[in-house]
């Protein structure tokens, strides 16, 4: 008997794990009796099942009694093996609702069932979760042409479904946040860009500051030599040679005003980049003044320049900023006193790790002070880095140095070492002096040429008697106003050939008097006159026969800007010779 059941269970031989698994499996209670009394045909599609590499279970008869091979076992986890042999909804009752009316329908209708990544709520590890396989259920005909059972060939897909929801999940993610992100970056760089110009004021009201002290007592000079060859003048009018030369005193000593209040004004507001040639030495001496009030008295300045003539690319305000900066640093670096050294000369540079080859100007700025370690020199010039106690410094002194001379086309290098000082060079770029480079007070006065009818309108009645005089000078009809409603009623019976306008005015400003004028006036020329340092919205208001005329301003300057605008613009008839 053992031989005859051993030789029924031959077809379960080299099976596998599952072969052995169905040879020593107590088949007494299950429905299908033992593999011996099993039909022809189910034997022959267990073996085969047994012996594929694929996932393949058979659910066989009414009761869809479950069969498998070893690919199928873990796809069923703590089933297995309670579930061999025995009816399906015993063990998938979890999912009977779902799985039998598959079953029933490939076993009643024969037609195979047919899904990728089909979801599947199961419970197979001691706890439920949904999974994914690509399914194949196909009809198994018994000789009488019934169907016997349904041969379920599977895969398990879950991994790869997850992993591609998850992928979906996160290019949703990437795309609302690509929608999103452009916004986001122009919202935080405008946080930023407002922090930095905040920082960046401060830091310019910070240099300002240091400058103050000396204001007072320079100004008070300065008036006292205006005023003082005024009343000269006043007591000895008869005397031509003395008038002349206290005039000329005070005319010099209104310019170096002029000058002070312009640095000043620049320091304070914020303005956009101009690059252009600038004499550098010219530029250095100029700015000598205000670095002598800002270091104080304890601190020797020396100026050791050796590029008369010489011209570089920049932004004179950045530069002179940048200087301003520098000799700060150095003054803070001596509290005991000690020498600064600005000097200039020649580089020609070649194979420059940052710079392209060319000549430059190199402009240093040395002190024999305290002195850096190297790890503090290597970070000078980042931003918010100060090594000054809180209050004592923005830290953007030396970054904003940093980025005007970048922006300028050079570079900047530190030396220092303790003990032994600090020498800063600036590496600017050489250019050549643009035709009218010059300064347009030393060109001989023009005669004119042509006679007008010139409009005033300034609210100051000093400028005004000024202006007055002046163009009764030059040859010119005045009419003067004082203010922009008075100037637009007496256009309703004028017709000049040129207006100067005051561009702060109370009322009706300087850009929107020329608006207004120039509706009734198309092509009037217009002189802006501006005190203000804030030269943008002068600009944005400025039109083709426009110009912008810097208070204080002297004769020559008025007659200049007239004379070219007329002529620019075909206006104003020949003078009487």
């Amino acid at each position: 008997m053992g031989a005859r059941c051993s030789a029924q269970r031959e077809f379960l031989a080299e099976a596998g794990t599952m072969g052995g698994v169905l040879g020593a499996h107590d088949w007494s209670t299950s429905p299908l009796g033992p593999p011996e009394s099993w039909s022809p045909t189910l034997k022959t599609i267990v073996g085969v099942i047994l012996r594929a590499e694929a996932q393949i279970v058979l659910f066989w008869g009414s009761d869809f009694v479950a069969l498998y091979n070893d690919a199928y076992a873990p796809t069923i986890g703590d089933k297995h093996p309670r579930a061999l042999g025995r009816p399906a909804r015993e063990n998938w009752a979890e999912l009977w609702d779902d799985l039998e009316p598959l079953l029933k329908g490939v076993r009643e209708t024969g037609r195979t069932f047919v899904a990728r990544n089909r979801p599947f709520y199961i419970e197979r590890h001691g706890y439920g979760e949904t999974v994914y396989f690509d399914v194949s259920y196909s009809a198994v005909p018994d000789p009488d042409g019934s169907t016997a059972g349904v041969l379920c060939i599977v895969s398990e897909t879950t991994e790869r479904v997850r992993a591609e929801a998850a992928l979906r999940e996160s290019e949703a993610k990437l795309r609302e946040l690509n929608e999103t992100l452009e916004q986001r970056i122009l919202e935080r760089t405008r946080e930023l860009q407002q922090t930095h110009d905040a920082l960046r004021q401060a830091q310019k009201m910070e240099a300002v500051g240091q400058l103050t002290g000396g204001i007072a007592h320079d100004f008070n000079n300065l008036l006292q030599g205006i005023a003082g060859s005024l009343d000269l003048i006043r007591r000895h009018p008869d005397d031509p040679e003395r008038v002349r030369r206290w005039s000329d005193a005070g005319l010099k000593a209104a310019e170096r005003g002029a000058r002070l209040a312009g640095q000043l004004l620049a320091f304070s507001r914020t303005q956009e980049l101009q690059i252009r040639p600038l004499n550098i030495s010219k530029t250095v001496t100029g700015f000598a003044e205000m670095l002598h009030r800002s270091i104080g008295a304890t601190i020797r300045l020396q100026m050791d320049l050796q590029t008369d003539n010489e011209y570089v690319l920049g932004d004179q305000i950045q530069l002179e900023m940048a200087v301003l900066n520098l000799a700060l640093n150095a003054r803070d670096a001596m509290p005991d006193g000690g020498n600064i050294t600005i000097s200039t000369r020649l580089r020609q540079l070649t194979g420059d790790r940052e710079l392209p080859d060319g000549g430059y100007v190199e402009l240093s700025i040395a002190d024999n002070g305290n002195g850096m370690p190297e790890e503090i020199a290597e970070r000078a010039f980042e931003p918010f880095f100060t090594t000054k106690p809180l209050g004592k410094g923005t830290g953007l002194g030396l970054s904003q140095v940093y980025a005007a001379v970048r922006q300028s086309g050079g570079a900047v290098r530190i030396e220092s070492a303790i003990g032994s000082g600090t020498v800063v060079r600036l590496l600017l770029r050489s250019t050549e002096p643009v035709p009218d480079a010059a300064d347009p007070r030393a060109r001989q006065e023009q005669p004119n040429g042509v006679t007008a009818t010139i409009m005033v309108v300034d609210d100051d009645p000093d400028v005004r008697n000024f202006l007055s005089e002046s163009l009764a000078t030059l040859g010119y009809q005045g009419i003067m106003t004082e203010d922009g409603a008075s100037a637009l009623a007496a256009l309703d019976d004028i017709d000049p050939d040129l207006m100067i306008v005051d561009f702060a005015m109370p009322g009706i400003n300087g850009a929107e008097l020329a608006r207004k004028a120039r509706v009734r006036r198309p092509d009037l020329p217009i002189i802006f006159a501006s005190g203000y340092s804030e030269t943008v919205a002068v600009k944005a208001a400025m039109g083709a026969h426009s110009r912008l005329l810097q208070k204080p301003f002297n004769v020559h300057d008025l007659q200049s800007s007239i004379h070219e605008l007329l002529v620019l613009s075909n206006r104003g008839q020949d003078a009487p010779r």
